[in-house]
């Protein structure tokens, strides 16, 4: 999916409009481009995840990190991006050769051009990083393959695939390596977009940019390894969800506050409700004083099953995904309320309306630990079947994304 938006301006300068409204200038033509220091600044600064071996066994590296300078680092952000969008249009021409919708020779003349592309944005991508030092790496291996070298020539069909399927390869590796450096701040761009209690669907979001599921499921899982490299955002690489929380803390204190009222209010009105008799208030109500403790048990057993549920199902997705467990550091609890503080408040309400229905329709008598516990189980179960949350929606998603790739 892409978020870029073509304008040309008077002087034949094509300006591409990003998610954080940031620009960036390049050229419009590719035999008269501007001089690469003219790229204007104003995309968001670079931040360099941990890079990975171009070998089919990626070694991980450092962490991301934001130590370049401002301007260098644009100006890398620009050129890679540039550098992505060549080598996937190539790639894409190479693949209709391989499925036979065209021939090489077509695109012979095309071919020559974007190699020279390609080798001018290489040229002025510093390479002092591993990780740029791979792409140079790779693409001086693809240099030496016969179809780079003369794509005019008649190729037998068994070498000719066989050419396509090693520039193949080394492309989608050259597409990784781009991802892991440019995307980090592509991140933070849309969560600068977004609100409290958003969230990103990732692998939605980064398809176009990471067509492999695996390949993205690396990246995120990267990201929640060094959750600093994401400014305001949660990971969740097992969903595949990112969430926007608040950066002011005083906001993540007032959704904590929120919180807490909604959870004493109710328990506050839970135990209110056995006194009504007594108060005087209504004449004809079926619960007395002796029934407080009964609904507060009831209460907090319900809460339980609805949490059991929750972290049952957390389990099974995160042994269902390819990513490690998730990691939960306990300081950034403000910050998870905060991302979540509805869905929480909804649950709440989930577990008043379960046990008001199993008072009233079974009778106060019924309202044990045990039969409320397995209410809010069974109530969340089914508010999963009929409702669908937000990150099983992202799971089946994540998997009708693995099925296309």
């Amino acid at each position: 999916m892409s978020d870029f938006t073509n304008e040309t301006n008077k002087n034949g300068v094509k300006t591409l409009d990003l998610p954080n409204d940031d620009r960036v200038s390049v050229a419009s033509s590719r035999d008269d481009r501007e001089p690469r220091s003219k790229i204007s600044a104003g995309l968001p600064r670079a931040m360099f995840p941990p890079a990975a071996s171009l070998q089919p066994k990626r070694a991980q590296a450092a962490p991301p990190n934001g130590d370049h300078g401002k301007s260098d680092g644009l100006l890398q952000l620009a050129l890679l991006r540039e550098l992505r969008a060549e080598v996937q249009d190539l790639q894409a021409v190479l693949e209709s050769v391989r499925k036979g919708e065209s021939t090489l020779a077509m695109h012979a003349g095309y071919v020559i051009r974007t190699k020279n592309d390609i080798g001018d944005l290489l040229q002025q991508i510093d390479a002092g990083e591993d990780s740029l030092r791979h792409l140079h790496n790779c693409w001086e291996q693809m240099l030496e393959n016969p179809i780079f070298v003369d794509p005019s020539h008649s190729f037998s069909a068994q070498e000719q695939l066989h050419y396509l399927d090693m520039l193949n390869s080394q492309i989608s590796k050259i597409v990784y390596e781009v991802g892991c450096l440019t995307i980090p701040s592509r991140v933070n761009a849309w969560l600068k977009k977004s609100e409290p209690g958003c969230y990103i669907p990732f692998h939605l979001v980064f398809s176009d940019e990471i067509p492999s599921q695996k390949e993205r499921s690396d990246i995120l899982n990267y990201l929640a390894w060094a959750p600093r490299a994401v400014k305001g955002g949660i990971v969740d690489p097992v969903n595949g969800l990112i969430y926007r929380y608040a950066d002011n803390p005083w906001s993540r204190f007032w959704s904590i506050a929120f919180i807490a009222v909604a959870f004493g209010l109710i328990t506050g009105g839970l135990w209110l409700v056995s006194y009504v008799k007594q108060l005087g208030w209504v004449s004809e109500w079926p619960l007395e004083p002796v029934h407080a403790q009964t609904l507060l048990i009831g209460w907090g057993a319900i809460l339980a099953g609805i949490m059991v549920h929750i972290a049952m199902a957390s389990v099974k997705r995160s042994q269902a995904s390819e990513g490690l467990p998730p990691v939960f550091p306990l300081g950034r609890i403000s910050k998870f309320l905060n991302a979540k503080a509805w869905q929480i408040s909804f649950k709440m309400f989930l577990a008043l309306i379960g046990l008001v229905g199993l008072s009233v329709g079974l009778g106060i008598s019924e309202v044990t630990a045990v039969n409320a516990f397995l209410l809010g189980y069974s109530l969340d179960s089914v508010m999963g079947i009929f409702g669908t949350s937000m990150e099983d929606q992202a799971a089946a998603l994540k998997q009708r994304l693995a099925a296309t790739h």
